[in-house]
């Protein structure tokens, strides 16, 4: 049957200056120039005989017709580069993992020589990685991410939930009687936006006013949970965990949680695949171990 289709390389270009939201971005993917992206692009506005994008202001904006056809476009791109990439993948058993350096060292790492000993046939490529970006575009096969699962393009599945807890060194815990007493130490904050000790003080019934949001907001910062934790088991103050990333700490006892309130948080660990593509075989059975590993009692 013969197929009546637009360039493929206008079409590439399209879809990219689709998801990108720039022609400016589509234009450093492709390794073009800007004014090649808007030839293209009307190449194919003219070959399909309708506009894709709408021009505002010297800028373009998809159209609904136009959103509709990337979002086709993608899935099919998506299909030949997999059929592409399987031809051409030295090893078809290398998983490419994408998550935060936190939850790679303080979760996944303990737990990897377990899938390695049982499925030692397949190799997990682990990256840092915190944007939610479509593992098709990302170099990824899997990314697991902290969030509501809300994002478009990618197939989601939850893969557990998580709560919120002071932690500090058994010499601190002593000391702690009340969580009035938290005052008297430093309290040790992360870039976290859902981890906050407001969030924990408000709950155990400190009302944050400015005098206490001075007194609480004090203390040392760290740019990931993997140094806060640290710092927590150096002595150095109080820090406000998620329960996942703490366990080895409070397993070993160099961490302890002093009072037992907690914060169960709205938002979890997703799974982050392609949409619209079954996943490989080594892809599978990675999934399937991550599961294993959370056990029902701690998915939601």
């Amino acid at each position: 049957m013969s197929r009546k289709l637009p360039s493929l390389n206008a079409v590439k270009v399209f879809e990219a200056a689709v998801r990108h939201g720039t022609t400016v971005g589509a234009a450093a993917e492709m390794g073009v120039t800007h004014g090649a992206i808007s030839r293209q692009i009307q190449q194919l506005e003219d070959w399909i005989g309708r506009p894709l994008f709408k021009r505002e202001m010297g800028r373009l904006v998809v159209t609904d017709a136009g959103a509709a056809y990337a979002e086709i476009v993608g899935r099919a791109l998506d299909l030949v580069n997999d059929g592409t990439q399987a031809l051409l993948d030295v090893s078809d058993n290398v998983v490419r993992v994408t998550t935060t350096a936190s939850f790679a060292s303080e979760w996944l790492m303990p737990r990897l020589w377990d899938f390695q000993s049982r499925h030692q046939h397949v190799e997990i490529w682990v990256e840092e990685g915190k944007e939610i970006v479509n593992p098709r575009s990302g170099g990824c096969d899997l990314a697991i991410r902290m969030g509501f699962g809300e994002w478009s393009g990618v197939h989601v599945e939850p893969l557990m939930d998580d709560r919120l807890f002071p932690v500090c060194s058994p010499e601190i815990a002593v000391q702690l009687r009340y969580p009035r007493d938290l005052g008297k130490f430093s309290l040790l904050h992360d870039d976290d936006p859902h981890a906050q000790w407001s969030r924990w003080l408000s709950q155990v019934g400190i009302e944050m006013t400015p005098a206490n949001t001075k007194l609480f907001n004090r203390g040392a910062r760290f740019a990931s949970s993997s140094l806060l934790l640290r710092a927590a088991t150096a002595g150095q103050g109080v820090a406000l965990a998620r329960e996942r990333l703490a366990e080895s700490w409070l397993e070993s006892g160099k961490l302890v949680c002093p009072f037992p309130e907690s914060v169960e948080l709205a938002n979890a660990y997703w799974l982050v695949t392609r949409h619209g593509i079954e996943p490989r075989r080594p892809l599978r059975v990675f999934m399937a171990w991550l599961r294993q590993q959370v056990g029902p009692s701690h998915t939601f």
